[in-house]
């Protein structure tokens, strides 16, 4: 059977001489490995189409024991994001995220949306970083079913608290009440969660521009970060090494 669909290619890995294996997030049929025979030859019509972030239209082959991709089409490959070492190491990690979650057989149209949104935006000039990563980190959560309790305490409700203590562990905010549940609760600031309540709500298109002060970025981006982690059974990603190393 073959299913024509749109999609992102996660992955990309050498199966053969010049047989290629690829990831992709597709529209229509949720997380695909595929094989794209002859893709690693210098004149292969697939070439452009199935590199990592590009957006392309696919005829795939859905076989027994392996998927075929017998026709890419590349609609676009966000080139601009090879050309620079911090959009490369973010779009990466986005990447990374994406694959953590997505499974075979199961679409997610609000988590594809947002990845294509995000890929878009990363790759216009002039943009805050910062601002479109930590916001796609907790939209990500959000449509991929993770979301963490930032408006009231996890464990009993109380929208009234006077510190803000977050837990990774039980999935959000504790109240001073409940604080004792999880020892290893992290402070984080009210204004944090005021901008985590914003970004979770934001039009990824109207906030390229919006700079997020060093201080609430270092906070937001400690919680997601470490949330992430904790809930997506990963346990480090190789781009954010890279980032790592180059803000060193």
């Amino acid at each position: 059977m073959q299913i024509k669909t749109e999609g992102f290619v996660i992955k990309s890995i050498k199966y053969s001489e010049y047989d290629s294996i690829i990831t992709i997030f597709t529209r229509k049929l949720g997380k695909v490995s595929a094989i794209a025979k002859g893709a690693r030859r210098p004149k292969s019509a697939f070439k452009a189409g199935i590199q990592p972030f590009s957006y392309s239209e696919f005829i795939i082959f859905k076989g027994r024991s392996m998927h075929t991709v017998n026709q890419c089409d590349a609609i676009e490959i966000f080139y601009s994001l090879r050309e620079d070492i911090f959009k490369l190491s973010y779009a990466s990690y986005i990447l990374e995220l994406v694959g953590a979650v997505i499974t075979e057989d199961q679409t997610n149209n609000s988590l594809f949306n947002l990845l294509g949104k995000t890929l878009y935006m990363l790759k216009r000039k002039n943009i805050e970083i910062n601002t479109i990563v930590r916001t796609f980190e907790l939209q990500f959560l959000e449509f991929s079913g993770l979301k963490p309790n930032i408006n009231s305490c996890v464990e009993c409700g109380n929208e009234e608290m006077i510190t803000h203590k977050f837990s990774h562990r039980e999935g959000g905010l504790l109240c001073e009440q409940c604080v004792g549940k999880d020892k290893c609760a992290v402070n984080v600031s009210k204004h944090t969660m005021r901008l985590a309540n914003y970004l979770l709500n934001a039009d990824m298109k109207k906030i390229t521009k919006l700079k997020i002060s060093q201080f609430l970025n270092e906070d937001l981006s400690k919680i997601t970060k470490r949330y992430i982690l904790e809930h997506t059974n990963v346990y480090k990603f190789k781009s954010l090494e890279i980032l790592e190393g180059l803000v060193e």
